[in-house]
């Protein structure tokens, strides 16, 4: 069979400890400061935020203007102050020096020609043979301030004494 079941309405409810009533009323203090300490940190936060954005409009770079269209006449002169300061930029000491300098005795410089615009010299010269002609373009090509020398034409002269070989190189300077 089953146990007697009693329930009492009527019965006395337990009396809350004064120890947790204590703990809850601490509980909720500590709360609303903690909201209160909130509130003031995020409108000093506000008010931080609206100084810097005034300063820094304050000190802000001002717009640049869209430019105006150049003058017919200036493109011009533009292009060609450009080119006097390639030409005047191009390292002749350094390139006649290299060119100059070559040790062997059998390579005649006849002309040297340069074009800024795309930092190339030109060289014409003369060689006893085509040995000595190899020799000089290699020295060309180890130098540090020449790259891409390279043979453009040779002829042998056949109508003069000795058949030198008259030939042509074209090398870029290195831009400094």
């Amino acid at each position: 069979m089953m146990p007697h079941l009693t329930i009492d309405f009527a019965r006395r409810h337990a009396i809350v400890p004064a120890a947790g009533v204590l703990l809850l009323i601490i509980a909720s203090v500590w709360l609303m400061v903690s909201a209160a300490m909130m509130w003031i940190v995020g409108q000093n936060n506000e008010f931080a935020r609206n100084e810097f954005e005034a300063v820094d409009n304050h000190h802000a770079v001002p717009k640049r203007q869209a430019p105006t269209a150049p003058a017919p006449g200036a493109e011009l002169a533009a292009k060609q102050s450009q080119a006097v300061m390639r030409e005047l930029t191009v390292p002749w000491q350094e390139l006649l020096s290299i060119v100059e300098s070559y040790a062997g005795r059998d390579v005649a410089l006849i002309g040297i020609d340069q074009n800024p615009a795309q930092g190339q010299l030109r060289i014409t010269a003369e060689a006893k043979d085509a040995d000595a002609m190899i020799a000089y373009l290699k020295y060309l090509q180890r130098s540090t301030l020449l790259r891409e020398a390279v043979l453009n034409t040779h002829v042998v002269e056949t109508t003069v004494p000795g058949t030198p070989i008259r030939f042509q190189i074209t090398a870029v300077w290195r831009k400094p």
